[in-house]
């Protein structure tokens, strides 16, 4: 069975955004989907492991980024490679807060949505949040990123804790690779070393000295 064949289903690209008392928390999902029109109800799917869904749990809400396809790669390596129970993501990008309080991204993205907890349902690794939308707001006219665009132009890795992760097994032809997001350098191995040691990450900013040979 060809498991990159889920990488063309429709979905898109989305940052979750919620609180933990006075601290901001949020993470990257790809799977959004609207369930019902009335009322406007959402389904969205958080790994268990991730400080989001703890967070989510507690505060009854949370905020969906949309992510357009010009936003900066190192957003989405900031909020998909790492916890915020270790960093507030928020705190290198423009946010604002919903009228609920919940934090959304305000570049590199198309609007946000306001989420109202209803019910969630254990699925396996994962749970599954149905929500009702509570505000909503365009923000741009940029196209949203689609999850096969976020795989075929940006070319993008997918991180362990994503609904649809799927472990890498074949080389693709990169001389050196972040141990953390997965990021390869293209060039050779001779190139990779010449870079300066401040080398970091274009995706997950973590410094050179993480990345490991192929």
């Amino acid at each position: 069975m060809d498991i990159t064949t889920l990488f063309k289903l429709s979905s898109g690209l989305y940052i979750i955004g919620t609180k933990d008392d006075e601290k901001n928390a949020g993470c990257v999902v790809n799977t959004v989907v609207q369930t019902t029109a009335q009322p406007v109800t959402l389904s969205v799917c958080i790994h268990k492991d991730n400080f989001t869904n703890a967070c989510i749990k507690k505060t009854g809400e949370f905020a969906v980024s949309i992510i357009s396809e010009n936003i900066k790669e190192n957003i989405i390596g900031a909020f998909g490679f790492s916890s915020s129970r270790d960093k507030d993501k928020f705190s290198d990008v423009s946010y604002g807060f919903t009228p609920s309080g919940m934090p959304y991204l305000k570049e590199g993205v198309t609007g946000f949505i306001q989420c109202k907890v209803l019910n969630f349902i254990d699925n396996f690794t994962h749970t599954i949040f149905i929500s009702e939308v509570k505000e909503a707001e365009n923000i741009s006219k940029e196209n949203p990123m689609t999850y096969e665009y976020y795989h075929r132009v940006i070319k993008g890795k997918t991180p362990k804790n994503a609904s649809a992760y799927i472990e890498e097994t074949q080389k693709t032809g990169g001389s050196y690779k972040c141990s953390i997001c997965g990021y390869e350098f293209s060039g050779s191995k001779e190139e990779f070393e010449k870079l300066p040691d401040d080398y970091k990450c274009p995706i997950c900013t973590v410094a050179k000295s993480l990345f490991k040979p192929i």
